[in-house]
């Protein structure tokens, strides 16, 4: 295992994948950890390898796929639920898995902590909170007296978890990236996985909302 002082967690979408170019362009030591829990799109994984190649940073893939079945009835988990063509409007939504964010983060600090970092990064978003609570900063901070805590006497100090794009839009993320030269081909966000965006889940109605408010071309395939 490699010691880096930033661990990332990357999923091979827009903002984890800006994350760690904006990580690396800062001139970090950095790895990054993608998570495999059965996802309908584990199609990401194949973007977050281009992304950590891309970079040139060690990428470990944690197996989480007993998750999956554990999380039955919603859609990025459940084959049997339809991924709905709505946008984000409530925590209420298929789409949301309870407690994912957490049960990884909690598997993600474990590794930071096996592999030396002083920081794990997290690409949250100043909108994610309106339908994900854990997200939010205060989380962040209840997330991180948690786990120092849990290592006392085990980590000094324990790795910080931050999530240093959490001020700003996806539209503004966009603009970063295309600073930072992210090719935009090169990411994956669609909840449904299939050969193309599909164009009309919630994730894909983000990303293309993202695009026309920061006045930028669209390159993404979108299958409608």
């Amino acid at each position: 295992m490699t010691s880096a002082k930033t661990l990332v967690v990357l999923s091979g979408g827009i903002d984890s994948v800006v994350l760690a170019h904006a990580c690396k362009a800062e001139g970090r030591e950095v790895a990054a950890i993608a998570i495999d829990y059965g996802q309908r799109h584990r199609k990401e994984l194949e973007y977050a390898g281009r992304a950590a190649g891309k970079l040139n940073i060690d990428l470990t893939v944690a197996d989480l796929g007993g998750y999956s079945r554990l999380m039955r009835g919603f859609s990025l988990t459940d084959a049997d639920v339809t991924v709905p063509d709505e946008h984000y409007t409530s925590t209420g939504s298929v789409n949301v898995v309870p407690n994912r964010n957490p049960v990884f983060m909690t598997v993600a600090y474990a590794h930071a902590v096996l592999a030396g970092a002083q920081e794990m990064c997290l690409g949250f978003l100043a909108e994610d909170a309106a339908t994900a609570p854990d997200t939010s900063p205060a989380f962040l901070t209840a997330f991180n007296a948690m786990e120092a805590r849990a290592l006392e006497g085990l980590a000094d100090p324990p790795p910080r978890v931050t999530a240093p794009l959490i001020t700003l839009r996806k539209a503004d993320v966009l603009l970063l990236g295309t600073e930072l030269g992210v090719d935009w081909r090169e990411t994956w966000t669609c909840f449904k996985g299939e050969r193309f965006h599909c164009g009309s889940c919630a994730s894909c109605h983000d990303r293309r909302n993202a695009f026309a408010e920061a006045d930028l071309t669209d390159p993404t395939r979108y299958q409608r």
